[in-house]
Protein backbone atom coordinates (compact mmCIF):
# COMPACT_ATOMS: atom_id res chain seq x y z
CA UNK A 1 0.00 0.00 0.00
CA UNK A 2 1.48 3.34 -0.99
CA UNK A 3 0.53 5.20 2.20
CA UNK A 4 2.22 2.49 4.25
CA UNK A 5 5.44 2.94 2.26
CA UNK A 6 5.39 6.69 2.74
CA UNK A 7 5.01 6.22 6.51
CA UNK A 8 7.99 3.88 6.60
CA UNK A 9 10.05 6.29 4.48
CA UNK A 10 9.24 9.22 6.78
CA UNK A 11 10.12 7.22 9.88
CA UNK A 12 13.38 6.07 8.29
CA UNK A 13 14.27 9.71 7.63
CA UNK A 14 13.48 10.64 11.24
CA UNK A 15 10.27 12.53 10.42
CA UNK A 16 7.21 12.39 12.70
CA UNK A 17 4.15 10.66 11.29
CA UNK A 18 0.55 10.79 12.44
CA UNK A 19 0.81 7.10 13.29
CA UNK A 20 3.76 7.66 15.61
CA UNK A 21 2.18 10.78 17.17
CA UNK A 22 -0.96 8.81 18.06
CA UNK A 23 1.01 5.80 19.35
CA UNK A 24 3.36 7.95 21.43
CA UNK A 25 0.39 9.87 22.86
CA UNK A 26 -1.36 6.61 23.78
CA UNK A 27 1.79 5.25 25.44
CA UNK A 28 2.35 8.50 27.36
CA UNK A 29 -1.27 8.49 28.59
CA UNK A 30 -0.86 4.89 29.79
CA UNK A 31 2.21 5.98 31.80
CA UNK A 32 0.46 9.10 33.08
CA UNK A 33 3.25 11.19 31.52
CA UNK A 34 1.56 14.57 31.19
CA UNK A 35 4.74 16.26 29.94
CA UNK A 36 5.14 13.81 27.06
CA UNK A 37 1.44 14.13 26.23
CA UNK A 38 1.73 17.93 26.22
CA UNK A 39 4.48 17.75 23.62
CA UNK A 40 2.16 15.78 21.33
CA UNK A 41 -0.98 17.93 21.59
CA UNK A 42 -1.73 21.54 20.68
CA UNK A 43 -2.44 23.98 23.52
CA UNK A 44 -5.99 24.38 22.19
CA UNK A 45 -6.62 20.67 21.52
CA UNK A 46 -10.27 19.66 21.44
CA UNK A 47 -11.16 16.24 22.89
CA UNK A 48 -14.74 15.02 22.35
CA UNK A 49 -16.52 12.04 23.86
CA UNK A 50 -19.86 11.94 21.95
CA UNK A 51 -21.38 9.10 23.98
CA UNK A 52 -21.27 11.09 27.22
CA UNK A 53 -21.82 14.44 25.51
CA UNK A 54 -18.57 15.82 26.92
CA UNK A 55 -16.20 18.16 25.10
CA UNK A 56 -12.89 19.24 26.64
CA UNK A 57 -11.27 22.31 25.16
CA UNK A 58 -7.61 23.06 25.82
CA UNK A 59 -4.74 20.76 26.70
CA UNK A 60 -4.80 21.31 30.48
CA UNK A 61 -8.56 20.84 30.65
CA UNK A 62 -8.48 17.68 28.48
CA UNK A 63 -5.64 16.12 30.45
CA UNK A 64 -7.30 16.95 33.79
CA UNK A 65 -10.48 15.24 32.56
CA UNK A 66 -8.48 12.14 31.61
CA UNK A 67 -6.75 12.08 35.00
CA UNK A 68 -10.00 12.50 36.94
CA UNK A 69 -11.72 9.55 35.26
CA UNK A 70 -12.95 7.37 38.12
CA UNK A 71 -12.64 3.97 36.42
CA UNK A 72 -9.42 4.01 34.42
CA UNK A 73 -9.50 1.83 31.31
CA UNK A 74 -6.68 -0.63 30.73
CA UNK A 75 -5.58 -2.05 27.37
CA UNK A 76 -7.08 -5.50 26.80
CA UNK A 77 -5.38 -6.22 23.49
CA UNK A 78 -3.06 -4.79 20.89
CA UNK A 79 -3.80 -1.37 19.42
CA UNK A 80 -4.47 -1.06 15.71
CA UNK A 81 -3.76 2.25 14.00
CA UNK A 82 -4.85 3.12 10.47
CA UNK A 83 -4.88 6.38 8.62
CA UNK A 84 -3.10 8.67 6.26
CA UNK A 85 -2.06 12.30 6.19
CA UNK A 86 -3.60 14.21 9.06
CA UNK A 87 -6.33 11.74 10.14
CA UNK A 88 -5.48 8.59 12.11
CA UNK A 89 -7.71 6.08 13.89
CA UNK A 90 -6.70 4.08 16.96
CA UNK A 91 -8.78 0.97 17.73
CA UNK A 92 -8.40 -1.42 20.63
CA UNK A 93 -10.27 -3.32 23.31
CA UNK A 94 -10.20 -1.68 26.75
CA UNK A 95 -10.97 -3.25 30.10
CA UNK A 96 -13.23 -1.27 32.42
CA UNK A 97 -13.29 -3.30 35.62
CA UNK A 98 -14.68 -6.67 34.52
CA UNK A 99 -16.04 -5.50 31.15
CA UNK A 100 -14.29 -5.21 27.80
CA UNK A 101 -15.32 -2.22 25.70
CA UNK A 102 -14.20 -1.40 22.19
CA UNK A 103 -12.43 1.93 21.81
CA UNK A 104 -12.14 3.92 18.59
CA UNK A 105 -10.34 7.26 18.62
CA UNK A 106 -10.19 9.53 15.58
CA UNK A 107 -7.18 11.84 15.81
CA UNK A 108 -6.66 14.89 13.64
CA UNK A 109 -2.99 15.87 13.37
CA UNK A 110 -1.75 19.37 12.56
CA UNK A 111 1.96 20.18 12.45
CA UNK A 112 2.97 16.88 14.05
CA UNK A 113 0.66 17.37 17.06
CA UNK A 114 -2.89 16.37 17.91
CA UNK A 115 -5.35 19.16 17.14
CA UNK A 116 -8.57 17.24 17.82
CA UNK A 117 -9.71 13.82 18.99
CA UNK A 118 -13.13 12.23 18.86
CA UNK A 119 -13.30 9.09 20.98
CA UNK A 120 -15.91 6.35 21.22
CA UNK A 121 -16.17 3.68 23.92
CA UNK A 122 -18.48 0.89 22.77
CA UNK A 123 -20.00 -1.55 25.21
CA UNK A 124 -20.53 -5.09 23.94
CA UNK A 125 -24.01 -6.20 22.90
CA UNK A 126 -25.42 -9.65 22.10
CA UNK A 127 -25.29 -10.91 18.54
CA UNK A 128 -28.66 -11.43 16.85
CA UNK A 129 -29.50 -15.03 16.00
CA UNK A 130 -30.60 -14.14 12.46
CA UNK A 131 -27.05 -13.16 11.50
CA UNK A 132 -25.33 -16.23 13.00
CA UNK A 133 -24.88 -18.11 9.72
CA UNK A 134 -23.02 -15.13 8.19
CA UNK A 135 -20.76 -14.27 11.12
CA UNK A 136 -17.40 -15.45 12.33
CA UNK A 137 -17.14 -15.49 16.12
CA UNK A 138 -14.24 -15.34 18.55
Amino acid sequence: MEAQGSVVDMEREGGETGRSVVMRFFEASERGDREAMAGLAHDDVLMEWPQSGERFRGRDNAFAAMESTEVKPEPAGEPRIVGEGNVWVLMMPLRYGEEIHHYVGVFEIDGGRIRRSTEYFGAPFPAQAGRARYAERD
